[in-house]
């Protein structure tokens, strides 16, 4: 039934847009059907950058748009980038970008990111189409695409603050070339990496109308904190065929096998390294216990066999094609599965050498389909007036289920002495016959689907010197839940969601232009669980609460380009309102008489962000690239009263308190010089440095505290090219500090990697 609804509704959107599409084409020519035209307006295959600038993007515009004309920030991070500073994660693909952070160096089933002040889930996708959060090996992927602010009116539903959009490689026509590059890294925790990476293009001449590609890692290795290992095997397959000169089809995979930590296990706040916990006026004396140990950076108190088992399979079909100059038309499929297994234990108290310990553990499958379409007429009459109409469809039906295990080890596990486990080396010795206690807390499976419908409308006026776009979408969906013990049905929703954006960009010159946004988005109403972390059997894991999230924002600004085109830059000012976020805070109690770590989460209320940005990329001069940004940051929330065992009361902070994990000012600048001669033989250097300003942190037992000081953290680097071959020398975090905002950073790491081209 759904496919016969899905067929129609697909049927209605094509034909209703090639009639409106074909009253406005009154006005212009017929296009000569036999006239070979570049698909242009979807970016299927990324566009290549100059030294870091990219000139256009297709996430906050579902086309191949220049960023100068689109009214919204846009951050674009590239394969060169990630290859320069030795990226190869999901955390560090947007490391040196203006206000975004990641929640957990891991990213488990599905990682939060800070955006702007705000965290954000759900909010990541590939080529445009949602799968859900996983792990990613950056191997496979093209380039990133940062949208900040509502993305739901032209992207469909996301997190309400923004989206990550990941583009994979994919093949190039009429070129065969092929690289492979291994690296090994080392740190100052004594843990080591190694990792092998190929990339591979094959077109059997420059006429041919079919090409392939295939890129791939293998990663072996251990994290800095200890009992943390890490084994990887990535492949990313893919295929082009040029039917016609108007006519391409692409398909795209991704296939993981993934065996990394759980997440930052043993490094809750408690147990940082000294240097870390003296950040924090309550925990810089010489009183405080845990301090006073002098904790290496490395320490773990959880002890070994935290781990996350990973199966990601994805595939996408797109298929493009011009029925005429002024009518494109895509159609994109896709299918995908994750499962994970899991094991993970927590054991922290800020106060004491003695720390609760709890063991956890999940496994589950998610799988899914999505299919998504658009049509786009573009018109013009006399250069003075230029439309683009582009309407679409997305469907999507899928399904996850999961089990999770909840428990406290048996004595003497069930707590955990710092201060012996450290006298003890920290050796996986010392957890010599622990056996966890886990019985089943919940098993649960759910079912949706949903269908979403848009349109956007594009103006141009004078040459194009006035822009005027605005879109608007409306989802609708269902949802059912149950649980896989009882078998009863536990939950179930539908609902009809709109949001909606428009903008303004006028062009002051060719390479200098003014835009303002207004976007606005409203989410699912949702019943959030007041409790996490309580064992099987305590009734306040039924207790529940109601959220209806929305989001507005309004931001204005210049974008531009200078030094001859090579630098590209924006200057924007937002202000940005959400309401129905949640925040988790930990405490230590007693659940079904065990000393455990549990979680409360509470709505923050009226919460705003606003500030502004200075994004700068691109090329200064031929041979040095620059990626340079400053952000000034201003949040606010409304006071719970959850921080006064800090001292803080409601006279002291009457009403507003600022977001946690919001520094109130961030900035970052990288640098790469060449010395490289014509053939681009020879050295280059590089360096950058991120620094943040002060900020709220969470500690658990105490809510919020904030870190009063500015923090700064060092890259540097050197390469060499010698024929067909580079040599690179990266050093991370060079002066071996914390650098904390929602986790701590590694020790200073070392990374070699040779490299050869074929």
């Amino acid at each position: 039934m759904r496919s016969i609804v899905l067929s129609r509704l697909a049927l209605v959107s094509f034909f209703a847009a090639a009639y409106a599409a074909g009253l406005s084409a009154q006005t212009v020519p017929a296009a000569d059907l036999s006239d070979p035209v570049k698909l242009t307006p979807f970016a299927v295959t990324a566009e290549k950058s100059a030294g870091y600038k990219v000139s256009s993007a297709s996430t906050a515009t579902r086309t191949n748009t220049a960023i100068i004309d689109i009214p919204q920030s846009v951050d674009i991070v590239t394969k060169e980038f990630w290859s320069d500073i030795g990226a190869t994660t999901f955390d560090q693909s947007f490391k040196y970008l203006a206000n975004v952070f990641v929640r957990n160096r891991y990213a488990g089933n599905g990682d939060n990111v800070s955006l702007r002040g705000f965290e954000t889930a759900g909010s990541i996708s590939v080529d445009g189409v949602r799968m859900g959060n996983n792990k990613r090996d950056l191997v496979g992927y093209e380039r990133l695409e940062v949208v900040k602010g509502p993305p739901s009116a032209v992207q469909g539903r996301a997190g309400g603050t923004g989206l990550l959009n990941y583009l994979l490689k994919k093949p190039e026509l009429g070129s065969t070339a092929s690289s492979l590059k291994y690296a090994f890294n080392f740190d100052e925790a004594d843990s080591a990496m190694h990792r092998l990476e190929f990339d591979g293009n094959y077109a059997s001449a420059k006429d041919s109308k079919f090409a392939m590609r295939v890129a791939g890692s293998v990663q072996d290795g251990e994290d800095y904190i200890k009992f943390h290992e890490v084994r990887s095997y990535a492949l990313y397959p893919s295929f082009k065929y040029q039917i016609t000169p108007r006519t391409e089809l692409v398909l795209t995979s991704e296939l993981l096998s993934l065996n990394t930590p759980s997440r930052e296990e043993g490094h809750g706040f408690a147990i940082y390294p000294e240097k870390a916990r003296r950040r924090i006026s309550i925990f810089n004396n010489a009183t405080d216990p845990i301090t006073a140990l002098g904790l290496p950076y490395n320490f773990n108190i959880a002890g070994p066999g935290s781990e996350d088992k990973n199966k990601i399979a994805n595939a996408t079909l797109f298929f493009t094609h011009q029925f005429a100059k002024w009518l494109d038309f895509r159609q994109v499929a896709n299918i995908r599965y994750f499962g994970y297994d899991q094991r993970y234990f927590t054991g922290e108290d800020n106060t004491r050498i003695i720390a609760n310990s709890q063991s956890q553990a999940g496994n589950g499958w998610r799988r899914g389909q999505t299919y998504q379409g658009d049509l786009i007429a573009r018109y013009s009459w006399n250069d003075v007036f230029t439309s683009m109409t582009m309407v679409g469809y997305s469907y999507d039906d899928g399904a996850t289920a999961d089990a999770f295990y909840n428990g406290v080890p048996n004595a003497p596990f069930n707590t955990l002495n710092m201060a012996a486990i450290k006298a003890a080396g920290n050796s996986a010795a010392f957890y010599s016959g622990r056996v966890a206690n886990l019985p089943l807390a919940t098993s649960t499976q759910n079912n949706n689907y949903s269908y979403g419908q848009y349109v956007q409308q594009d103006l141009g006026f004078f040459k194009n010197r006035l822009l005027l776009t605005g879109g608007l979408r409306s989802d609708r969906s269902a949802t059912g839940t149950s649980s896989r013990i009882t078998g009863l049905r536990t939950a179930a929703a539908k609902v009809t969601l709109n949001s909606y954006r428009y903008g303004a960009t006028f062009k002051i010159t060719p390479a200098l232009s003014i835009y303002a946004v207004k976007s606005v988005q409203n989410d699912a109403p949702a019943n959030v669980a007041r409790y996490n972390g309580l064992l099987p059997g305590d009734p306040r894991r039924d207790e529940f609460f109601s959220v209806t999230p929305l989001t507005e924002l309004k931001e204005f600004g210049f974008k531009g380009e200078a030094l001859q085109g090579r630098l590209s830059f924006t200057a924007t000012y937002w202000e940005m309102i959400r309401v129905g976020s949640t925040i988790n805070v930990l405490a230590n109690g007693v659940s079904q008489g065990q000393n455990v770590t549990f979680g409360t989460v509470s709505e923050i209320p009226g919460a705003q962000s606003k500030g502004y940005e200075i994004t700068a990329y691109g090329s200064i001069t031929d041979r040095l690239a620059i990626i340079a940004n400053y952000t000034d940051l201003n949040t606010s929330q409304g006071f719970t009263g959850q921080q006064n065992a800090l001292g803080w009361t409601t006279a002291s902070n009457p009403g507003r308190i600022p977001l946690r994990f919001a520094p109130d000012w961030n900035a970052n600048i990288f640098l790469k010089y060449s010395f490289r001669d014509p053939k681009a033989q020879g050295w280059e250097v590089k360096g950058g440095v991120t620094a943040i300003g002060p900020l709220l942190t969470q500690l658990t037992g105490f809510g919020l505290s904030q870190i009063p000081d500015g923090q700064k953290s060092y890259d540097v680097g050197a390469g060499y090219r010698w024929k067909n071959y580079n040599f690179d020398l990266m050093v991370t975090n060079l002066t071996n500090d914390p650098f904390l905002i929602t986790r701590d950073q590694a020790p200073r790491t070392y990374r070699f990697s040779v490299s050869a081209t074929f």
